[in-house]
């Protein structure tokens, strides 16, 4: 169990509270200045980066320092007068979440005062703009989004006062757990990790696979924070055992653009939050599936139960993948990942998960199947 994630986390909300202590105050100075312009400037990510696999943390990263954004009281404009409104009532709403020591999400704060905010998307951007000016994670700010994740398995949270808090699951699935009071997870008790879509999750396979007892996640598409955090949690939790059983962590995806997308998301990081990846990323995922090569064979070309044409948008999302993406560059770290995302583009078909359900013992046999296969590659 590390010791020095609270210390981390009071370090960062002190860096937030000195923050908001020091442009309030400078705010009160400019309006008690008869010549003053109050105003607030916020640190956003530039559009155009270049990005890079940091070799030490396995996270997709990039030395973007962003643009310098300043929001004047009156402003030039009413749009900026607004714009200096929303920012100076999230930095209060952030203020209260750290001095009550509660953490409330996104969403409680646009329907604080929706007319204000005029749309939930606008206080997204916000935060992270805040959390990137501060250099720390939304976390460190008190505020998260409402976590949209499933988990269903057995682990026991532990809490900073070293109660464990333990959580049986047997084939129910429960919303991801938040982690912001927790200092680290026991999953001794299991064998394997799988992130995977939302239908298995309730199916009661973390208790009947072949490889023994595990823990099923979905983040229902691409993962929120909440999700990709709990599963980090889960792989430092492997890390830091003592015990010789380590267990594995796999995702299964659909074979498609999106699926090799969410794939990455989880093991290395978005290219939205590259300043939170190193926070975030499992650099022990292993591909589950799905590959082509696992439905092309004996396909019926003809046929449309198997295999889908790629759409218009599906060959953009590869291409842009393939030309901005360095997980899936010719000298990145997952050249099978490259060449399923080629395969794609020249084959023209995707595949999803729901095509498994047809093979020999179904979905649960064909995983039982790739967990043994990839255990004797160990």
């Amino acid at each position: 169990m590390d010791q020095t994630e609270p210390i981390s986390k009071t370090h960062h909300q002190e860096r937030v509270q000195q923050y908001i202590d020091d442009t309030l105050a400078g705010l009160l100075n400019a309006m008690t200045d008869a010549n003053g312009s109050p105003s607030i400037t916020l640190r956003r990510r530039s559009g155009n980066v270049a990005f890079h696999i940091n070799l030490n943390s396995g996270a997709l990263e990039t030395t973007d320092t962003g643009s310098l954004l300043t929001y004047s009281w009156p402003g030039k404009d009413c749009f900026e007068a607004w714009r200096f409104t929303i920012t100076l009532r999230l930095l209060t709403a952030i203020a209260d979440a750290i001095h009550s020591g509660l953490v409330v999400s996104k969403r409680d704060i646009y329907y604080s005062d929706p007319v204000c905010f005029g749309s939930q998307r606008v206080v997204d951007v916000l935060v992270d703009d805040i959390a990137f000016t501060i250099g720390v994670d939304r976390a460190s700010l008190n505020v998260e989004a409402a976590a949209k994740g499933l988990v269903a398995g057995q682990y026991r949270l532990i809490h900073p006062s070293a109660h464990a808090v333990e959580a049986r699951i047997s084939s129910e699935s429960t919303p991801i757990p938040r982690m912001q009071e927790t200092v680290g997870v026991n999953i001794s008790d299991i064998e394997w990790v799988l992130a995977v879509y939302r239908r298995l999750v309730g199916s009661g396979y973390h208790n009947t696979a072949a490889a023994g007892k595990g823990i099923l996640i979905t983040g229902k598409g691409y993962p929120d924070y909440s999700t990709r955090g709990f599963i980090r949690k889960l792989f430092d939790a492997r890390s830091q055992s003592q015990s010789s059983r380590r267990p594995q962590f796999f995702a299964l995806v659909d074979g498609d653009p999106d699926g090799l997308a969410i794939l990455a998301t989880y093991k290395y990081g978005s290219m939205a939050a590259a300043h939170e990846n190193s926070q975030l990323n499992v650099r022990g995922l292993r591909c589950l599936g799905l590959h082509m090569s696992d439905v092309v064979a004996g396909a019926d070309p003809c046929g449309d139960d198997t295999l889908l044409r790629l759409t218009a948008r599906d060959r953009r999302k590869i291409v842009t993948m393939l030309c901005k993406n360095p997980v899936f560059a010719v000298d990145g770290p997952e050249l099978d990942w490259r060449a399923e995302l080629q395969r794609m583009l020249m084959l023209n078909v995707k595949a999803e998960i729901e095509i498994l359900y047809d093979q020999e013992g179904g979905l649960e046999g064909w995983i039982d199947r790739r967990m043994e296969i990839l255990k004797k590659l160990d």
